[in-house]
């Protein structure tokens, strides 16, 4: 069979061009999950809804369970909608979509996929097959396993049933030490509750260290505290500064319009507006132009800010 040259041309042509533009879309896919996630993730849900349709329309489990919790919290129930996205998810073995799902078939091979994945040493399947039974020594083998929702979620099981250790003294150390390791490892919320408790919650150098540590983290509530702490001078013996810095309005103002700057849904927004203007009338428009270059820069070298939500669990 014969061909001419310029028809192989030609189809070689279509050929390379197909090629880019499948590329470009997939390109384009991972810009909008990437962008989309990082807006789940701040809990800016009605921003985060078109950019995660492109990838879970195009497949992708982790958008499709993303965009099925955007509509449970909008919704505050599983909604048809929000189920329409749990399915495809579940339909790709996500367990926590299976879980939200909630029927007797979903529930099941939710089970069979985490147990399998549990008896493999995994700690967040452990967790999931505490979620799934509610048998607490399920949760007791994910923080063993150093899954740091784990540990965090079993000191939360701690803190509130005082059944489960009845020696106060006891408990409190326990939930520490959950606290201390989960902390450690880099979990923001442990972070954040370890340094409220005591011991450490009156040692203002170790809560300066493990705020810092949140905020380097982009922990979106740590980095509207560090302004705080920042931007205002407490000189009243009543209100006295709670982390002990000296005050740098520069910095201070930065941060806090950067978490303006960020978000639209996030509950202390009308409060950090307030107080944003509050701490600006006593600033040059020199010092504020200086304050919002330093959060544009900030930005450029640190992670998206984070909410650091629990992934499955609605428990704070």
């Amino acid at each position: 069979m014969y061909t001419h040259p310029d028809a192989l041309t030609m189809l070689f042509g279509f050929l390379e061009n197909l090629t880019l533009l499948i590329k470009s879309v997939q390109q384009q896919q991972e810009i909008a999950k990437k962008r989309g996630m990082e807006l789940y993730n701040l809990g800016e849900f009605t921003h985060a809804e078109a950019y995660l349709k492109v990838p879970a329309c195009a497949g992708d489990a982790t958008a499709q369970f993303a965009l099925g919790e955007v509509f449970r919290r909008q919704d505050k129930a599983v909604s048809e909608e929000a189920k329409k996205w749990y399915r495809l998810a579940a339909a790709q073995d996500h367990v926590y979509a299976l879980m939200r799902l909630a029927d007797e078939a979903s529930l099941k091979k939710a089970k069979t996929l985490a147990q399998a994945a549990a008896d493999g040493g995994s700690g967040e399947a452990m967790l999931q097959m505490y979620e799934l039974t509610q048998d607490i020594e399920w949760l007791k083998k994910s923080a063993e396993a150093n899954f740091q929702e784990g540990q965090y979620i079993l000191a939360l099981r701690y803190d509130k049933d005082t059944t489960l250790i009845s020696d106060a003294v006891v408990r409190h150390a326990a939930v520490n030490d959950l606290l201390k390791k989960a902390a450690d490892a880099g979990f923001p919320k442990a972070m954040l509750w370890y340094s409220n408790r005591r011991p450490g919650s009156n040692d203002k150098a170790a809560k300066r260290q493990w705020l810092e540590k949140r905020v380097q983290l982009s922990d979106v509530n740590a980095v509207l505290d560090y302004g705080y702490a920042l931007a205002f001078d407490y000189t009243d013996e009543e209100d006295a500064n709670e982390y002990g810095y000296e005050q740098d309005l520069v910095k201070g103002y930065g941060l806090i319009w950067l978490v303006i700057d960020s978000t639209r849904d996030f509950l202390q927004l009308d409060t950090a507006i307030s107080n944003l203007a509050q701490i600006g009338g006593g600033m040059t428009a020199a010092q504020i132009e200086s304050a919002t270059t330093f959060a544009q820069e900030w930005k450029r070298t640190h992670g998206a800010l984070s909410e650091y939500r629990l992934t499955y669990n609605d428990a704070r």
